[in-house]
């Protein structure tokens, strides 16, 4: 990768803190703008909140089940760090993304993880957080009740997170590999 295209990453193989940096500064420097034509991208990222926070509460009872539990803990560094995608979220929302650790081995417990659960509001959360669900976890929530309904929420968000994807890389010179 090279020029304005060594930024652009996916996965925390393509990730160094330089690539990082550069991708912060890219998309507060591009949201920024006052370009009407972000206020698709912006709706979007409401909307994606607006649907974790209504499946937020779900989640949450259920991992305050399951994973007091656990023997091993799947909130690893792996699933804690922002991809590309995951920052045009938070900037469309106006946020900035808090530090992240890049030194972490991608096993190590994530450095938000608390005795508590997470210290993130899941709003904030990493994609990779968000939608990683371990097999306890899944086996109790396909037994619930709501389980339809929470998994067609997933869809309706999965659905909302590729449109605004798609919406950013027409507006952006660079385009997710």
């Amino acid at each position: 990768m090279d020029g304005e295209d060594a930024y652009v990453f996916r996965d925390r193989d393509q990730l160094d803190s330089g690539i990082y940096r550069q991708a912060l500064l890219h998309l507060e420097e591009f949201f920024h703008s006052p370009d009407h034509r972000l206020q698709g991208i912006r709706n979007l990222a409401r909307q994606i909140k607006n649907a974790l926070e209504n499946i937020s509460p779900l989640i949450q009872e259920t991992t305050r089940a399951v994973c007091p539990h656990c023997t091993d803990v799947c909130c690893i560094s792996k699933h804690g760090f922002y991809n590309y995608e995951d920052l045009v979220y938070l900037f469309a929302l106006g946020l900035r993304p808090p530090f992240i650790d890049l030194s972490r081995n991608d096993h190590d417990p994530c450095q938000f993880l608390t005795e508590n659960g997470c210290s993130m509001e899941r709003v904030i959360r990493p994609s990779g957080c968000n939608w990683y669900f371990c097999n306890p976890l899944l086996e109790v929530l396909e037994k619930r009740p709501d389980y339809r309904d929470f998994d067609a929420s997933l869809i309706e968000l999965a659905e909302l997170w590729m449109k605004m994807s798609d919406e950013f890389s027409k507006f952006s010179p660079l385009r997710p590999s």
